[in-house]
């Protein structure tokens, strides 16, 4: 059969369909869920780039490799949970427990260390008991249809309490130090030292940054090529766009959604580990308010609220804008850090409205 031919702004197209419009670069870019953070990003950078070459800090904050590992390491921090926390959004969930479960991590991984389980097995048992954290809070969510506001903000509680409980109960302290079981060889006979440069990184290699930072470039990539290029990116927008036309025409919609809050509560458990493994102790308020920073980093980097919209890419540009703005008012003398926090309330607010804008101007096409 021959192809059908039209003719489209002078030149014949042959096979085109009326019913498939072509957009132009610029109307794409601008209904580009990232687009809010990169102006964010934008300004932010030439904010402080501005404020610190008035105070005369611009160098201790962008030349000196101290001050750029500062603000470098805390987005690295926060995109992975941001990562996390903006797939869930996209799938029309939240997860408010990834803090908390940074806590939780911690002290199981040091409990088992300080009860003489090697430094691997701890490590995959740690990740075992994460991922089935998760599973069981997104059991909850798609089998009882409460919202995973609620249900995760239950697991806030549960989570941060049942790691301080472990460690009275079983230690009878809160703070757990492993400087000892992470320094000496472990019951057997590997060397945790390799382990750390391994896993930890430690610095061991001559690399600049801490772990997280090499993690997270990793699982930008993987993720952000998983939402474009597979079918179960796919699935996660369809998800969260119209669940009930997703299962119409086959999506698992449960599974996707399950898997999803287990993948956060194991990048929680990736920080858990990390931050006891490089620190060498576990602390009960690790991660403290850590889930509202990645929520904000999402929002920011244009996740909708409803679900369906959003963007991995959009999250780490938000979570650079945190990480910037927290680390950034340290090197402004003249300015009250607790500017900051009115920063982010501002950034989150107009993000959202930006956002909106735009989710509408595509669903009008």
């Amino acid at each position: 059969m021959r192809a059908r031919s039209q003719l489209f702004n002078g030149k014949i197209m042959a096979g085109t369909d009326e019913r498939i419009r072509k957009v132009g670069f610029v109307q794409n870019f601008v209904s580009r869920p990232e687009l809010g953070s990169v102006f964010g990003l934008a300004i932010i950078v030439v904010t402080f780039m501005t404020m610190t070459s008035i105070s005369g800090t611009f160098t201790a904050m962008w030349g000196n490799p101290i001050g750029i590992q500062a603000w470098v390491e805390l987005a690295a921090f926060v995109g992975i949970l941001a990562i996390g926390a903006s797939l869930l959004m996209i799938a029309g969930e939240f997860d408010l427990s990834i803090g908390a479960n940074i806590a939780l991590a911690g002290h199981s991984f040091a409990l088992l260390l300080i009860f003489g389980v090697p430094v691997v097995p701890a490590i995959l048992l740690t990740f075992v008991e994460l991922a089935f954290l998760g599973f069981v809070i997104g059991v909850i969510v798609v089998r009882t249809g409460l919202p995973s506001f609620i249900v995760t903000l239950g697991f806030w509680f549960a989570s941060r309490g049942f790691a301080v409980f472990l460690s009275q109960t079983l230690l009878n302290q809160s703070r757990l130090s492993v400087k000892p079981q992470l320094k000496a060889p472990a019951g057997g006979g590997e060397d945790p030292t390799v382990i750390d440069n391994l896993f930890a990184f430690d610095k061991g290699f001559g690399l600049p940054f801490d772990a997280e930072v090499y993690y997270f470039a990793i699982l930008v990539i993987m993720v952000a090529l998983m939402l474009q290029k597979t079918r179960f990116g796919n699935w996660i927008y369809a998800s969260g766009g119209d669940p009930t036309a997703a299962r119409a025409v086959g999506v698992p919609v449960n599974r996707v959604k399950i898997s999803l809050f287990m993948l956060s509560a194991c990048l929680a458990c990736l920080l858990g580990v990390l931050t006891v493994m490089t620190s060498g102790a576990s602390d009960p308020k690790a991660g403290d308010f850590r889930e509202l920073h990645a929520i904000a980093a999402a929002v920011i980097g244009g996740c909708a609220l409803t679900g369906g919209y959003g963007s991995v890419i959009g999250a780490v540009l938000g979570a650079f804008i945190f990480a910037i703005a927290s680390r950034g008012i340290n090197f402004v003398p003249f300015i009250d850090n607790n500017m900051f926090r009115v920063m982010l309330g501002l950034l989150i607010l107009g993000a959202a409205f930006l956002n909106q804008f735009l989710r509408n101007r595509v669903l009008r096409g």
